[in-house]
């Protein structure tokens, strides 16, 4: 076990104010994060009116309009939607607000992990507003809105993983569809010689191995007293790497691009790819602009280890949060509530499709599973396709540590894992020069941690 070098101290050694209140003491670096001023709402409190606050969210399409019913539905708070352009912009934006010490608003959508949140000093202990109402949300919800067992984070919704198989191609190769991952392995040189590729991954984006290792039981990041304890090599991490080793060294995968939406649509809908993992959002897309092999998929449980039939289903999230400044943070977990609702629910109608948003931060989403599953698409009925959905999403994991520096180590993640696709590394390789690149990272901010 390695310890941050000595004699290399943090300018201002803890930031106790989030991190203690959850019962730890995070050295979080260099440099200091000035408060910020109280938000919009703190004049209008004693109005008579409403308390009025800021929302902000990228999402320029549905979130006005839950926020609009949301602001009808009672008369205690009124949310203002402040528009970001985009994720990226959100944060740039927080992160400058923080640095000016700026108005807060009382509700930021997640534009990072949760661990980040609380390392830099920015989100407030919910616990005491989130506790009392956790059972409208469920377990995956709850796990990812926590921090060594504190809200800091509003219970989100976790898009839970599932696959859907071509029938057409498992048919054609004379095998069964695998329930465990052992399974796929075995199968894989018979889809192979019937000319299916397994699964395909792309070059830039590791999200599907982060999935497999967080249902593995890996741990990247912990919270061990007063520093981080970094392990990307895990025995969780090293099954996933084994598995996706063995697909990357026999050929059994494809690497389409997601940056060729058209070629990537193209590929799966050729009859060359046996499995796609997928979460419920996805499925319009493929049902849009799949044309030959509509009607030849099969929705079915994300498969488990034979040994570990019960690990849960992978998802992960970014929950919302409420910033330090804001004087009032029960207007948030309102909102959060709110949106949990039937009402709420209601409101999140896509004007273009009809269908309302899946609400998979909630304890049983089972009434809205049909309206989420698309016309055509698969060989089931839509009402077995919703009950996969839900049952993926009943048994999501949700919890994930990224680490006080996830915005510097993802990038690196994405270019190894690149290079390790290719063939020109193995994965091993890849996360230990990941994991060389996260201590760097950490010492450069002095950010205490140990490694193991």
């Amino acid at each position: 076990m390695r310890t941050h070098p000595r004699g290399v101290r943090p300018t201002i050694p803890l930031r106790a104010s989030a991190a203690a209140a959850a019962g730890v003491l995070l050295l979080t670096g260099c440099g200091s994060t000035p408060q910020p001023t109280t938000g919009s709402g703190a004049a209008a409190a004693g109005g008579g009116g409403p308390v009025t606050v800021d929302l902000w969210d990228w999402d320029a399409a549905i979130t006005p309009k839950v926020v609009e019913a949301f602001n009808a539905s009672q008369k205690e708070f009124r949310f203002n939607f402040v528009r970001q352009a985009s994720i990226e912009a959100a944060q740039s934006n927080f992160q400058n607000l923080m640095a000016s010490g700026g108005p807060a608003p009382c509700f930021v959508k997640g534009f990072t992990g949760l661990t980040s949140v609380v390392a830099q000093g920015w989100g407030q202990d919910l616990t005491d507003l989130v506790r009392p109402k956790e059972a409208d949300f469920s377990s995956g919800a709850r796990a990812s809105a926590q921090v060594n067992g504190r809200y800091f984070g509003l219970p989100s919704g976790v898009d839970a993983q599932f696959m859907m198989v071509n029938k057409a191609v498992y048919d054609k190769a004379g095998v069964a569809v695998p329930k465990t991952w052992e399974e796929m392995l075995a199968i894989a040189p018979k889809l192979k010689a019937a000319g299916a590729d397994t699964i395909n991954l792309p070059g830039e984006d590791p999200s599907g191995f982060i999935n497999m290792a967080q249902q593995s039981g890996a741990e990247w990041f912990a919270i061990d007293g007063d520093q981080w304890k970094i392990n990307l090599l895990d025995k969780g991490t090293t099954r996933a790497i084994a598995f996706y080793q063995k697909l990357i060294d026999n050929d059994w995968v494809s690497n389409e691009t997601y940056k060729d939406r058209p070629a990537l649509y193209a590929y799966f809908d050729s009859g060359k790819l046996a499995d796609v993992p997928l979460a419920w959002w996805s499925m319009r897309g493929y049902a849009t602009n799949f044309k030959q092999s509509k009607g030849h998929w099969l929705a079915v449980p994300n498969p488990t280890w034979a040994d570990t039939p019960d690990a849960g289903v992978p998802g992960r999230t970014n929950p919302s949060f409420v910033p330090k400044g804001c004087e009032h943070p029960e207007a948030a977990v309102a909102f959060a509530l709110f949106t949990a609702t039937p009402e709420g629910i209601k409101a999140s109608k896509d004007p273009e499709t009809g269908a309302v948003t899946f609400p998979a931060q909630v304890a049983d989403p089972s009434q809205y599973a049909a309206d989420v599953v698309p016309d055509g698409l698969f060989a089931e009925p839509k009402e077995q396709v919703g009950k996969i959905v839900v049952a993926s999403q009943q048994r999501v994991i949700g919890k994930f540590e990224t680490g006080p520096n996830y915005n510097a180590w993802f990038p690196e993640l994405q270019d190894q894992w690149g290079k390790a696709v290719a063939r020109k590394q193995t994965l091993r390789q890849a996360l230990e020069n990941v994991q060389k690149f996260i201590t760097s990272d950490l010492d450069g901010k002095g950010i205490n941690y140990t490694v193991g």
